[in-house]
């Protein structure tokens, strides 16, 4: 869980809309996808049954059949905003950026008080790095659904790359009330709180994550940082050793250990005493890049 990678925050979190009786939801696991069942009653809502052809072909990662589909339900059924909206997804997993956006904005046009065509076109914009723009499609987005945890995410991904940290906060504060499981949205707010060096706050923030994601090396790095930049070096050796147990040959963490080690082995020379002063602090560690997890 790199939190600020773009294919972190910008995967193809699919969440293609289904008719009402298909039962069909995104498909957000990267496990087996399930086999597609035949559906033997027509549904006049979907002629031709191609959307939902479409939507367990992207199920199945086979994006380019699922355009087809979708297209010929786009023909089916010209003014359904669904269509558009699925398309614009597939052709996302395709790396087709130019036709989702032609798409999704039809689908804005067809549903206007539909927030997921904002948030589907914002997402583009996002990897597109039009952060501004990517930034007004979620502000809409907002208006029409004031707490939507996808529309919140994403544009508290956007306020961390232009180092607005109290906006941040405030967008990740939404998400993790919402989805509390959202390690990645735990661990962008510590990163928040830390830059605005609020360390307890990163710390707790940190500890979320590990919670959701023990296994995942990088928040330790982040915590053991917010620890240095606190002046506790004794948990940011725990935790650089706790990266060591993942990933014994991490060399970031072998180096971080052996200076702080080497830091508290020194022994001071003798010298006139003199008033006691905060603990130094290590070399920050370079911020994760602003790119968007």
């Amino acid at each position: 869980m790199n939190t600020y990678r773009i294919g972190a925050v910008v995967s193809l979190a699919i969440a293609l809309i289904a008719y009402p009786g298909e039962n069909l939801q995104a498909a957000r696991k990267r496990g087996p996808a399930p086999q597609a069942q035949e559906n033997t009653q027509a549904n006049p809502k979907d002629p031709g049954g191609h959307s939902a052809r479409g939507v367990e072909f992207a199920k199945k990662r086979e994006y380019d059949k699922a355009v087809e589909e979708f297209t010929k339900a786009i023909e089916a059924a010209p003014g359904d905003s669904k269509n558009y909206f699925n398309r614009a997804t597939a052709y996302r997993g395709l790396n087709k950026f130019s036709e989702a956006f032609a798409d999704y904005s039809k689908a804005i046009e067809l549903a206007p008080q539909d927030a997921r065509g904002y948030i589907g076109r914002g997402e583009v914009l996002l990897q597109q790095k039009q952060q501004d723009n990517a930034l007004a499609d979620f502000d809409k987005a907002l208006q029409i659904s004031p707490n939507d945890p996808n529309a919140r995410r994403f544009r508290g991904f956007v306020y961390i790359s232009k180092s607005e940290w109290q906006k941040a906060i405030d967008d990740y504060t939404v998400v993790v009330q919402k989805v509390p499981a959202d390690g990645g949205a735990w661990e962008r707010r510590g990163f928040a709180n830390r830059n605005l060096k609020k360390y307890k706050e990163a710390i707790a923030d940190y500890t979320k994550a590990i919670a959701t994601d023990p296994k995942d090396p990088d928040v330790y790095r982040h915590r053991a940082q917010a620890y240095i930049m606190a002046g506790d070096s004794a948990k940011a050796t725990d935790d650089l050793k706790a990266i060591l147990k993942i990933k014994p040959d991490d060399v970031d963490a072998q180096s971080r250990l052996k200076a702080l080690e080497t830091r508290a082995n020194v022994s001071p020379a003798p010298m006139t005493p003199a008033p006691a002063t905060s603990p130094a602090k290590a070399p920050s560690m370079a911020p994760p890049a602003a790119s968007p997890h």
